[in-house]
């Protein structure tokens, strides 16, 4: 059993914030732009100032948008955001059986960034097609927000199986039942059956446990260690001790692990560990 810890403070992100909305509104105008072909910027998007990046990603042409994008997210000035939902925001209402150009681009930075603000600003913003729904379910996995159910079920189908193992990681979150999470036990992808294993554990069900222990012995990892904890028991322990002395590299992370169940053979190992 899991030591009851209890939670440390969580801060609501504001949506409405500065930090999160776009800072104009999006105008008729806005969106005839987004029929209109813009010239290239005359300066490489690495020799632009911020402010020049932050004005004129939000108006790229197709030709200039992911060189600005990638620029964009190596630097991450101020107001970053709100330049990439102005962006998206031109686009809104387009897109068919997979993402515009420039949606792409917005939808990736959501994933490769994890950043709260943008994936919620584009949820706010509406109108979510299906092709971008696994990019949402990858960048919320990212950054532990919840997503709505019908989305994570989706993700769940998916025949990616990135995107399989990140609806898992959203599932209790999103308010999925149990019997979604256990059918993707029986999934045809490995990582995909791990994925579920460890959200199981997490939600506490011994069932978990013993593909967890076999897991462990071909590839352990941080969050298959940790999940182990929520369903400890003596065999646990026991075998998280033989891990630590067995594969060196692995000690530290084994005897923070054990330090948070609670079982009276806790401190034994941990002592064994340690010397």
């Amino acid at each position: 059993m899991r030591k009851i810890i209890p939670p440390s403070n969580q801060v609501q992100l504001d949506l409405f914030s500065p930090d999160c909305s776009p800072s104009e509104p999006v105008t008729p105008a806005d969106t005839i732009a987004a029929h209109k072909p813009a010239a290239a910027p005359s300066v490489p998007p690495e020799e632009m100032s911020d402010e020049c990046l932050l004005t004129e990603f939000p108006r790229a042409s197709v030709a200039a948008v992911s060189a600005l994008g990638a620029e964009l997210i190596k630097r991450r000035p101020a107001g970053w955001q709100e330049a990439a939902i102005k962006l998206w925001c031109r686009f809104r209402g387009f897109g068919g059986e997979r993402p515009m150009v420039e949606q792409e681009i917005i939808l990736t930075m959501a994933v490769e960034t994890a950043d709260r603000c943008l994936l919620d600003a584009i949820m706010v913003e509406g109108q979510i097609l299906p092709c971008f729904e696994p990019f949402l379910v990858r960048a919320a996995a990212a950054n532990g927000a919840a997503l709505p159910t019908e989305m994570v079920e989706a993700g769940l189908r998916n025949k990616q199986a990135d995107v399989r193992c990140a609806a898992l990681r959203l599932a209790v979150i999103s308010g999925l039942g149990r019997d979604d999470i256990y059918a993707s036990l029986t999934d045809p992808v490995r990582e995909v059956r791990r994925a579920a294993a460890i959200t199981l554990a997490e939600a506490g069900e011994e069932a978990a446990r013993d593909m967890l222990l076999c897991e462990m012995l071909v590839r352990p990892s941080r969050p298959l260690l940790e999940a182990l904890s929520f369903v400890a028991n003596e065999d646990v322990i026991i075998r998280l001790g033989q891990l630590g002395r067995q594969k060196p590299e692995w000690c530290e992370v084994v005897i923070a692990v054990l330090d948070t169940i609670d079982h009276p053979k806790v401190g034994k190992v941990i002592a064994s560990l340690m010397n």
